[in-house]
């Protein structure tokens, strides 16, 4: 068996500032995720799954730094969007990604539900993206506090 093969990361391009969010913090990612599973049911959403992006990668052969990808979502809110559009299905569950970063600490990245649910020009999809989005910040506060 080879060797895995380091996988350098790129730079984030400016485009990403107007769809997603991201927060840093100088803790280990183990912390970080813990504490944002702990936000996330704290803010009355529910942890659906766990993704560990390292372990899959490193199958195929590759090695990247620690990362996870928590997605959450609640029963309310899937009903809410499918009886305004189910269309809008694609934008549930919504997710953190959390990676060790090169440089040193942590990051939290996620999409802006505002932006993702506007795309559908629904009155009630706009609502719940707004929504969405203030329990997100809300949950990132809590971690990087």
């Amino acid at each position: 068996m080879s060797p895995a093969e380091a996988v350098d990361y790129g730079t984030t391009g400016p485009a990403v500032a107007s769809f997603g969010h991201v927060r840093t913090v100088e803790s280990p990612l183990t912390v970080v995720a813990e504490r944002l599973r702990q936000a996330i049911e704290a803010s009355g959403l529910w942890v659906l799954h766990e993704i560990d992006p390292q372990a899959i990668v490193a199958r195929a052969g590759y090695m990247i730094d620690s990362t996870r990808q928590i997605l959450f979502f609640h029963p309310d809110l899937m009903a809410r969007l499918l009886r305004a559009d189910p269309a809008a299905l694609l934008e549930a569950p919504l997710k953190f990604a959390v990676m060790s970063l090169p440089q040193g600490g942590v990051s939290i990245r996620w999409l802006d539900p505002a932006t993702a649910f506007a795309r559908y020009s629904h009155p009630e999809l706009d609502a719940l993206g707004k929504e969405l989005t203030a329990i997100c910040e809300t949950i990132a506060a809590k971690v990087v506090a």
